[in-house]
């Protein structure tokens, strides 16, 4: 088992381990109850995860609310449906929600969490790629709006992230490709991430793909020690976004415009994630950011692990308009993540809207 740990200056309280490893689950109560002094849990999962390993989890002392599977439930309703479980249980503050699932378990268990009692323990038990190489890192819980994804939440770090590769066994292959956009996305940004060790990511991928594609324990270990040690990197750095973390939405002001205009039903979040960094290196290559021949590789890196679907087609008008949605909009103007070198990114706001049009193709 690998630990790891983010450790957020002056914040040594919120500080909180990463435990990566294989069969976590069937020490899972032993895990909790280091990390957390409560007496109550509610474990919140959803069907597809509960049918899988209900069994394997075993806390003492838990509460279990079931929900259904999918972006478009992450909503108000199904917060309300988690708070009411929380006053059902009686819960008090020194208790723990446990999010057991994927990213859009983790964002609303966590949001819940963060309000329930104006705070109450949280942990992680992440059950898919996307979240234990991402969401389940860093502390942004939140649930969509009609209007935005992620547009309603806060940051609230968990006690404690249980990455259980075991659990990857079960995905299909949409959903690892799904999480393999973000592991992409750190291979983009890790020179920006100033982490103490350079991994070489990108080559990573390219030399290890066939054993990414079989799963196999060693390498998928591997590929989430990297993801979280960059993001832990960044986060320790800057917690709230105000400046760094805001590299970790490589492609995703273009990926939240695309999940909104398709009301979060056509594509899987990665799907989204891997066409707006598309984008987003057109968009740096029609710049001048960066030169054709990395262009060509990271486009060539996208392309081997087939994940942007082909043939979407969109209003670029429309598409346009609804990136001012996105939360990291400020002062009226939309913010990109942008590649200016071989794995190295800069943030800018000062695009204008013809480029930004040209760049909206796949």
């Amino acid at each position: 088992m690998e630990k790891l740990q983010v450790n957020i200056p002056h914040k040594a309280a919120y500080s909180y381990d990463i435990l990566i490893g294989t069969d976590l689950l069937a020490e899972a109560d032993e895990f909790v109850r280091q990390y957390s002094k409560a007496n109550k849990f509610l474990i919140v999962t959803n069907e597809t995860v509960a049918k899988l390993y209900r069994d394997l989890l075993n806390i003492d002392n838990a509460f279990w609310l079931v929900l259904k599977d999918g972006e478009e439930y992450k909503n108000f309703d199904n917060l309300k449906l988690i708070l009411d479980a929380a006053v059902e249980h009686r819960l008090e503050r020194k208790d723990c929600i446990i999010a057991f699932g994927g990213g859009v378990i983790g964002d609303m268990a966590g949001f819940a969490a963060s309000s329930y009692m104006r705070g109450c323990d949280f942990i992680q038990i992440s059950t898919t790629l996307l979240a234990q190489v991402d969401s389940s890192v860093g502390g942004k819980v939140a649930i969509n709006h009609e209007h935005g994804k992620n547009l309603i939440g806060a940051f609230y770090q968990p006690k404690l992230v249980l990455a259980d590769i075991s659990t990857l066994k079960t995905l299909d292959l949409r959903q690892l490709k799904t999480g393999l956009a973000e592991v992409l996305k750190y291979a983009f940004i890790e020179k920006s991430c100033a982490a103490p060790l350079y991994y070489r990511l990108f080559d990573f991928l390219q030399q290890n793909k066939k054993d990414i594609f079989d799963m196999k324990p060693d390498t998928m270990a591997k590929l989430v020690e990297i993801c979280c040690t960059l993001k832990a990197c960044v986060v320790n750095q800057d917690e709230t976004e105000k400046g760094l973390r805001a590299i970790l939405n490589l492609g995703h002001t273009y990926a939240h415009a695309i999940e909104n205009l398709t009301n979060y039903t056509v594509y899987t979040h990665g799907e989204a994630v891997a066409m707006g960094m598309k984008m987003a290196f057109n968009l740096s290559m029609t710049r001048g950011l960066i030169d054709k021949n990395y262009y060509n590789q990271a486009m060539e890196l996208i392309e081997s692990y087939d994940i942007a679907p082909k043939g979407a087609v969109f209003d670029k008008e429309k598409f346009y308009d609804e990136m001012f949605l996105d939360k990291k909009a400020q002062n009226g103007k939309v913010r990109f993540v942008l590649p200016d070198s071989p794995y190295n990114v800069l943030v800018t706001s000062d695009v204008e809207k013809q480029q930004v049009l040209e760049s909206i193709k796949l």
